[in-house]
């Protein structure tokens, strides 16, 4: 009776054990990106610098292949370099500048900033 009882014990222990091995023999060893994947891939690696809205649309038209991205990476660089920095941006960097001078740091900087900004 004990006999049966550990041969019953050592042929669940090795199929339980052989199980994750047999699997992971079955499966390939890397699985190889989708076609979108590698799409989605190729056109983050040509948007890199831009941001914000021109990097969506930019990915969103490599994705849909309806341009071809290193063209749509030259036009939406030549429209970020003629454009002029918008008044906030201005009005932060020279806020930015005069808290600077004035060694501001922590709270003062974060209340300066904020009541500079207001205007």
């Amino acid at each position: 009776m004990s006999i049966r009882i550990a041969y019953i014990a050592a042929c669940i222990a090795v199929s339980l054990l052989a199980t994750p091995a047999a699997r992971a023999a079955a499966e390939p060893e890397a699985k190889a990106p989708s076609s979108h994947q590698a799409r989605f891939a190729a056109c983050a690696h040509e948007s890199k610098g831009l941001r914000g809205e021109e990097h969506q649309s930019f990915m969103s038209e490599c994705l849909h292949g309806s341009a071809e991205p290193s063209e749509s990476k030259k036009e939406a660089a030549a429209n970020r370099t003629d454009r002029e920095p918008s008044a906030q941006q201005s009005r932060m960097k020279s806020c930015n500048e005069e808290a600077g001078r004035r060694s501001l740091h922590g709270d003062e900087r974060r209340a300066f900033m904020s009541s500079c900004l207001k205007g």
